[in-house]
């Protein structure tokens, strides 16, 4: 077949460790080491002030506006003339919107006036944008945002959802019913793998001979981590060896290590804010237990990341979870929000080796459906159907 050349349309895309910014990036370099041409429209930030490259593949960056208690986005603005002469000039047979932003629409705009296909990817829901703003204005705010989630997708060729959650929750709001397909995100089990971790241990300062709870994601509010720091001091009178490795970034850093500090568990937790990828693969082989107290995940994307690193998990069965969907003889699963659930459930697992290395084994097991070379497959099929 002969090779694409593809837009992917990213406000914030860069470095930042968020689900769909790696995601972006991790099919990015998939696609353009089967031949095909990537290049990304986004917006300036601190680090990238103007076009660049990311990973090897060109990054058009526009005027932007910061996006408050978002962990470091910018929303891009470009106007629609500039939009379409990177569209012409790189000759783009299909636009791939990563995110519904401000760069989407614009760019939305000028792939119809192209006569250029667009495929939307369902990355956002109401708990993820709006978990930081009051209950009572929450349910107003999710009905607002899902009408625009409609409009929007109604302009797409074709939605791909993370998992079949998200097209159950989300294709329903569409006005106009699109062709749709789910594709995993996916994970590179070359690389995340049982491995050894060297020196992790000395370079970040952790005790030996610990029982270690793994969290890695966003310190943002639907991600739920002050669940798995009350449940610490259960976990610290059942297993004083326990200690809970929290790993990522995001505003709520500093009221998370205050609220350890009035709990008097400073011993007991750790942060290690953003690690490099290397790195990450060390902490999910430094776990006994990963742990994702996430209210909200339209996927999952630590998870599976864990599971291929072959580690036992525990989630929450939120309704608006999906990787409670990876979990059955491989984890355990607790009511959203409720410490002492969590810890009854640590106290499971940390005291049972033998169920712990069984669930290891079925994670690892299940980690090989979801390779993201699989997804990489979909995604440039759905691709070539459009054209």
């Amino acid at each position: 077949m002969t090779a694409l050349n593809i837009a992917m349309i990213c406000d914030p895309i860069g470095d930042y460790k968020a689900g769909v910014l790696v995601s972006a990036t991790r099919f990015g370099k998939l696609l353009k080491a089967r031949g095909h041409k990537i290049v990304f429209i986004g917006a300036r930030d601190k680090l990238n002030k103007k076009d660049n490259f990311h990973h090897g593949m060109k990054a058009y960056r526009f005027r932007s506006m910061f996006l408050p208690k978002s962990g470091g986005w910018y929303l891009a603005f470009p106007t629609v003339s500039e939009v379409k002469k990177i569209l012409t000039a790189e000759k783009i047979d299909v636009i791939h919107i990563w995110l519904p932003m401000s760069g989407a629409l614009v760019a939305i705009k000028a792939a119809r006036s192209l006569g250029i296909k667009i495929v939307a990817h369902s990355h956002s829901q109401p708990e993820n944008v709006f978990s930081g703003v009051p209950k009572w204005s929450q349910s107003i705010l999710a009905k607002i945002w899902n009408k625009y989630l409609s409009w929007l997708y109604s302009k797409a060729d074709s939605i791909i959802y993370p998992s079949e959650m998200a097209r159950e929750i989300l294709h329903h709001i569409c006005e106009a019913k699109k062709p749709s397909i789910v594709i995993s995100n996916g994970i590179n089990t070359e690389e995340f793998k049982p491995a050894d971790i060297g020196d992790f241990y000395e370079r970040f300062g952790i005790s030996r001979n610990c029982s270690y709870l793994i969290y890695v994601g966003r310190l943002f509010p639907e991600k739920s981590v002050p669940t798995l720091i009350r449940a610490m001091p259960v976990v610290k009178n059942q297993h004083p060896k326990g200690l809970a490795i929290i790993v990522g970034g995001g505003y709520l850093r500093p009221k998370l290590e205050k609220l350890a500090a009035s709990l008097n568990i400073q011993g007991q937790v750790k942060f290690l804010g953003q690690l490099s990828d290397e790195d990450l693969v060390k902490a999910f082989n430094l776990a006994d237990i990963f742990i994702s107290p996430s209210l909200a995940e339209l996927e999952g994307m630590t998870v599976l990341e864990a599971m291929a690193c072959g580690k036992p998990i525990i989630t929450t069965s939120a309704e608006m979870n999906a990787a409670r969907f990876f979990v059955d003889d491989n984890g355990l699963l607790f009511e959203p929000e409720n410490a002492v659930a969590l810890a009854e459930k640590i106290d499971i697992l940390l005291s049972n080796e033998k169920l712990r290395i069984e669930m290891s084994a079925a994670s690892l097991k299940k980690s090989k459906q979801y390779d993201i070379h699989q997804s990489v497959a979909k995604l440039e099929n759905l691709y070539y159907s459009l054209k």
